[in-house]
């Protein structure tokens, strides 16, 4: 009886935070992982490509070595770049858009054939951020990540049919040199849980999506933020303050 292959995945971004931690995962669960990445920088035991995840002939390039034999049983997309601004600045937004909307469209589409010949599994990395909340400092992002969300449901309703999964995670605030931290990651007045999530945490969420054990979640967007985005001003207030209930 001839034994299952390793499963195959591409994961974009794989260079640092969580799109590092993800390849790290699922290398160390037994996933042959090739990462694309503006450097060529990735987890041992991950096949690093260097490239922009939003340019076709990178992504093409990364696909030979992550589906040698036309087969991909995940495709994380995980690339992308932080808010900044100014808001007003029609490069900024033509860059962000590129980076973390566009480049997971390109990705899908150039790994469909791949992904459809091994019913395969598709992770978009978005953010409560757009979906949840919008952005002071860049309207772009918020955009690029709500669109995510769409891009995601569009998918998931195209690959049904042929056999491929689509979901989206949503991270709130994380311990990367990607998020702005306006609060000491392990007290965090505005989380429920207190701190900051480690990209280890978004990643096994990420790797349970694609794995066989989520064959019935499709189309789906799971935030991953210790609450955030269930915490009203006013609960969040409760949170800073004594508790009321103490004995004294």
């Amino acid at each position: 009886m001839n034994e299952r292959p390793s499963p195959r995945a591409l994961v974009t971004g794989g260079s640092s935070g969580i799109g590092y931690a993800t390849a790290a995962h699922l290398a160390g669960s037994g996933w042959v992982v090739t990462s694309l990445a503006r450097r060529e920088l990735a987890p041992e035991g991950v096949a690093a490509v260097a490239g922009d995840a939003a340019e076709p002939g990178d992504l093409e390039r990364a696909l030979v070595t992550a589906a040698p034999e036309g087969r991909l049983d995940g495709l994380v997309c995980s690339a992308g770049v932080p808010p900044s601004g100014p808001w007003d600045d029609p490069e900024h937004w033509a860059q962000v858009l590129r980076v973390d909307l566009t480049a997971a469209w390109q990705a899908a589409r150039l790994a469909w054939p791949a992904l459809r010949a091994a019913a395969g599994s598709v992770v978009l990395v978005g953010s409560i951020v757009g979906a949840a909340e919008g952005s002071l400092r860049s309207p772009a992002y918020a955009a690029a990540k709500a669109g995510l969300e769409g891009l995601g449901r569009s998918l998931a309703l195209i690959g049904a049919k042929e056999g491929v999964r689509v979901n989206v995670v949503a991270p709130g605030a994380f311990d990367t040199p990607f998020d702005e931290q306006l609060f000491p990651a392990s007290d965090r007045p505005d989380i429920p849980l207190g701190r900051m999530g480690t990209p280890a945490e978004a990643a096994a969420v990420v790797a349970f999506l694609l794995s066989d054990q989520a064959s019935y979640v499709n189309g789906a967007v799971w935030r991953v933020d210790g609450g955030r985005t269930v915490l009203s001003p006013a609960s969040s207030a409760g949170l800073a303050a004594p508790d009321a209930h103490t004995e004294s």
